[in-house]
C-alpha cells in the first residue's frame, strides 16, 4: 500500500558555496516525502511527471507527489537516471570494489517502465557507472568507486552509445559521481558526488571553470525541473528536495 504524499512548502538555505568571491546556496523550495524499500540513487523528469529509482526499482509521481506506478524488481545495482523523448536511461553496474566489466545503460518505457533496450558500456568502466545526463545528442556517464582517491571521471557517448571520448577532471568526488545534470541557461554540468560535495563545471570540462559547493546532507542524483529549479535526492530523510541555487 502506498503511503498518501503531499508537498510542502519551505524557504531554508540547506547548503552553500564559494564562487570567485561570492557564495551559492541551496534554497529549498518544496519537500517530498517519498518512502521506498531500498535506499534512493537516482532522481529523473519529464516536466510532468517524477522519477524516482531505488536501487533496484523505478517508482513514478506526478509532480504534486502522487504515485502513479512503480516498475517490476530488477537484478542489477540501479544509479543516477535520465529522462529523453518519453524513455529513462538508467545507470546499472554490478559494482564490485575489485573491479568489473560489468556496466550497462538500462532503457525503460517512461510511461509503462518496461524494459526496452540494453547497452553494453563495460569495456569503458573499473568500479561502478554512477549517473547519467544528456546534452547535445551526447549521453555523459560519470563513475562511481569505493574510495576517495580517483579523479572524477565522465564518459561521453553518442546517441546510440557508441563511445566518443572520456574527460577526467582535477576533482575528487568522495567515492566518485552519483548524479550529473546538465544546466543550458549557465552552459554548466552540476555534479553530486556521493558525498556531500557537489560542484559546477562549464560544457568543455575546463578545470579552472569548477565550483565547488557542500550539501548539508549526502548527496546523489540531481535533476533539473526548469530554469533555476533542480531536483535532488535526500536519501536520508526519503525526501526528495525541489532547489534552487543562489548567490548570496
Amino acid at each position: 500500500m502506498q503511503a498518501i504524499r503531499s508537498w510542502s512548502w519551505v524557504f531554508v538555505v540547506v547548503g552553500s558555496a564559494i564562487a570567485h568571491g561570492g557564495e551559492l546556496a541551496f534554497e529549498t523550495i518544496r519537500e517530498l516525502e517519498i518512502p521506498t524499500e531500498e535506499n534512493q540513487q537516482g532522481i529523473a523528469t519529464d516536466g510532468r511527471h517524477l522519477f524516482v529509482q531505488d536501487r533496484y526499482q523505478l517508482h513514478k509521481y506526478d509532480l504534486d507527489g502522487a504515485f502513479v506506478k512503480k516498475s517490476a524488481k530488477f537484478k542489477h545495482h540501479h544509479g543516477g537516471i535520465t529522462v529523453v523523448k518519453g524513455k529513462l536511461y538508467c545507470a546499472v553496474s554490478v559494482c564490485s570494489k575489485d573491479g568489473t566489466d560489468q556496466h550497462w545503460i538500462k532503457v525503460y518505457d517512461a510511461g509503462s517502465l518496461e524494459l526496452v533496450d540494453s547497452h553494453d558500456i563495460g569495456e569503458h568502466f573499473t568500479i561502478c557507472a554512477g549517473g547519467i545526463t544528456f546534452h547535445n545528442d551526447h549521453f555523459f556517464v560519470p563513475e562511481s568507486f569505493f574510495d576517495k582517491d580517483h579523479a572524477d571521471r565522465i564518459v561521453v557517448f553518442d546517441s546510440e552509445f557508441q563511445y566518443v571520448r572520456k574527460h577526467e577532471t582535477s576533482f575528487k568526488s568522495p567515492y566518485g559521481i552519483q548524479g550529473m545534470e546538465y544546466l543550458p541557461e549557465l552552459e554548466q554540468f552540476q555534479i553530486h558526488s556521493h558525498g556531500q560535495e557537489f560542484y559546477r563545471i562549464n560544457a568543455q570540462f575546463d578545470n579552472d571553470s569548477i565550483v565547488v559547493g557542500k550539501a548539508p546532507f549526502k548527496l546523489q542524483d540531481v535533476a533539473r525541473l526548469k530554469k533555476n529549479v533542480l531536483i535532488v535526492n535526500y536519501r536520508k530523510a526519503k525526501k526528495v528536495l525541489l532547489i534552487r541555487v543562489v548567490e548570496r
